[in-house]
């Protein structure tokens, strides 16, 4: 979840139960299957509910289907291609590291998600599909797509708790179907009706966004945000769920200090050298809420201390934003969804 702070300025076998996480970080449990088709989504459609739309890239073998809610057919001129040019941007960075095809289907709405209103204060929302598991089958998922043994070294390896892993990242590391037409998640976005505040639509084909008005939010930068999190950007650091504590594959890579991971919602910083580069600050949940895998950035879109941004844009993946500003993904934002498995194009290895 994106929020606004309204200032100016192998195989299913090796997992467990299926369950469904929402930005709240409420973990419900599903019972059976939970979609027969993609092409089905859970909100009522009508004869103007847009067709599903499948984006790929040229080189990708990652490709997203978004499937549209019938709710989009009252969204704004632009707001379907933002949506559409953020799915596409990813398929421009990273490709299933398996060789075969992987689709993510997203269900997307407007001014709602899954059917229901969004959070008052929240410019985007994701609620993902997943499947509870173990340290070792996460650790072993990653180590057959390029990470040694070794990058799991840290003192407090978390090697006896339950994990989540959501349907996305799970198609990648080749723990499910990774062509399955069930919808792995969903996303939905503010109208903004009822304030003075619109969206921007101007998009770049780099991922960023120009032209961002003293009054407007950047709708890409919020879809880019939404995405990563379907994709599997979302952190949990032992967050109890059917009463044990539980983490996610990221969480591994959130470290207190060099060889220590942070294990809590205070924070941390992102790393793949076991700690040694910092690459990222991510938000004190435990004081400022929001989400616990976002970057730091309540006090300034700088706080992220993330690399590679334009100088006056803030990081897609930040946890607070305010109107007036461009989003942009940024080289921490691409080493962070690689590291949960995602394998790297070679447009994606320059833009890292």
């Amino acid at each position: 979840m994106l929020f606004e702070t309204w200032y100016e300025g192998p195989h299913g076998s090796l997992l467990g139960q299926e369950f469904l996480i929402n930005d709240a970080g409420e973990v419900s449990p599903v019972y059976g299957s939970h979609s027969s088709s993609a092409s089905t989504n859970f909100t009522p459609h009508s004869t103007s509910t847009p067709a599903p739309t499948l984006v790929t890239s040229t080189g990708s073998n990652l490709e997203f289907n978004l499937v549209w809610d019938s709710s989009v057919a009252k969204a704004p001129s632009g707001f379907m291609q933002a949506i559409i040019d953020a799915a596409e941007y990813y398929t421009t960075l990273f490709t299933s590291p398996t060789g075969g095809k992987e689709v993510i289907n997203i269900d997307v709405g407007y001014g709602e998600i899954d059917g229901s209103s969004l959070a008052s204060n929240a410019l985007g929302e994701s609620e993902s599909y997943g499947y509870l598991t173990n340290y070792t089958t996460v650790t072993h998922a990653l180590e057959s797509v390029g990470y040694s043994s070794s990058a799991f070294s840290a003192t407090n390896e978390p090697t006896t708790s339950q994990f989540f892993i959501t349907s996305a990242d799970a198609k990648t590391l080749d723990l499910i179907s990774a062509t399955s037409s069930a919808v792995d998640e969903f996303v939905g976005f503010s109208t903004l009706g009822g304030t003075h505040y619109s969206w921007n639509f101007n998009a770049n084909a780099d991922g960023s966004s120009t032209g961002t008005g003293s009054n407007q939010f950047d709708l890409l930068a919020v879809a880019l945000h939404e995405i990563s999190e379907v994709m599997g950007r979302i952190g949990m650091e032992g967050a109890i769920v059917e009463g044990k504590h539980t983490y996610t594959p990221l969480d591994l890579f959130n470290y207190a200090s060099p060889g220590v991971l942070e294990l809590s919602s205070k924070g941390g910083y992102f790393s793949v050298n076991d700690g040694t580069t910092p690459l990222g600050t991510y938000n004190d949940a435990s004081v400022n809420g929001g989400d616990i895998a976002d970057w730091a950035s309540i006090t300034s879109i700088t706080q992220s201390n993330t690399l590679g941004l334009t100088i006056g844009d803030y990081d897609a993946y930040d946890a607070y934003t305010a109107p007036g500003y461009n989003g942009a993904v940024s080289q921490s934002d691409i080493l962070e969804d690689a590291a949960l498995g995602y394998k790297l194009t070679p447009a994606g290895v320059a833009a890292a």
